[in-house]
């Protein structure tokens, strides 16, 4: 007499039907998708065989539930963010939660590098000096009117220098003295003094 093929769990006969092997168990295809099979999130009805099972941390949909929770544009096989269990197209993402790029006024793009400084925001390759247009990248700047400077355009535009020997006169850092004609020294900030102040004083 043949050995009896039958279900794991309700122990009826597999013989001519559809089952699935789960462990060295063989299951007929309703009791597996009883024991097994998990619930969408969106429809709440089982995934079943025969459906595709898309999940992600442990929740699960059908792929034709696999949505943009904005646009509702399929996500299966796309690259898609989360915001507050909502899943979002990259695109609906950017232009949701995104910064803005201060300089060029485009998203800047989940997993690019940004740059920010005072509550504004850059592409890396946009924070440029307004002088020299060179990136700034993570070196120290000066905004001054709106517009970002690299420390040597700023001195070499705006800060004060000495008409002799033409060091920067920092007011923090320096000490200077002013001639009867208006004219500025300035001394280092270790305290070597330029040699035009005695001349001046």
């Amino acid at each position: 007499m043949a050995e009896r093929y039958d279900c794991s769990e309700c122990k009826e006969s597999l013989y001519g039907q559809k089952y699935i092997l789960k462990e060295e168990s063989h299951y007929c295809i309703k009791c597996y998708e009883t024991l097994f099979s998990h619930n969408c999130e969106v429809c709440q009805l089982l995934i079943g065989c025969t459906s595709k099972d898309l999940s992600y941390k442990d929740r699960h949909w059908h792929s034709e539930c696999f949505l943009c929770n904005k646009c509702s544009r399929s996500l299966v096989d796309r690259p898609f963010a989360t915001k507050d269990d909502m899943l979002l197209c990259i695109e609906c993402y950017s232009n949701e939660y995104s910064a803005k790029c201060n300089a060029c006024l485009k998203t800047i793009m989940p997993g690019t590098k940004k740059m920010e400084h005072k509550g504004n925001s850059w592409h890396e390759n946009c924070l440029t000096c307004n002088r020299c247009q060179q990136p700034i990248g993570t070196r120290s700047f000066v905004q001054k009117d709106a517009n970002n400077y690299c420390l040597p355009c700023y001195e070499k535009q705006f800060a004060q220098q000495c008409i002799h020997c033409k060091m920067v006169w920092e007011a923090a850092s320096t000490s200077h003295l002013s001639s009867a004609s208006g004219t500025t020294t300035a001394s280092t900030a270790s305290g070597a003094a330029c040699p035009w102040s005695a001349a001046v004083s």
